[in-house]
């Protein structure tokens, strides 16, 4: 079980910036009912981490997803464009 250890002692502490991104993310979604339900339902054995752990990569894959829909735009909206398209106005 030393894979689990090394992982579980590679504890990661809270940045400026991942407090920004939670406040921002806490305006957005109930984190802590993801968390209880990412630990709950076993995704990515998060019922071995401290809650605060998962938080934090909760933050981290959230800002991570912000990213990736700044850089590639087009293929998001591509991909989802109908959700995209009824909510612009009529011309």
């Amino acid at each position: 079980m030393k894979g689990f250890t090394d992982r579980y002692e590679k504890r990661q502490t809270w940045s400026e910036e991942d407090m920004d991104y939670l406040l921002i993310t806490e305006k957005i979604f109930d984190v802590d009912a993801i968390v209880e339900t990412l630990k709950f339902r076993c995704i990515c054995d998060c019922q071995m981490y401290d809650d605060s752990d998962v938080k934090l990569a909760f933050v981290h894959w959230f800002k991570a997803k912000l990213e990736h829909m700044s850089n590639d735009i087009y293929n998001v909206v591509e991909a989802d464009d109908e959700v995209f398209r009824i909510n612009l106005p009529s011309l």
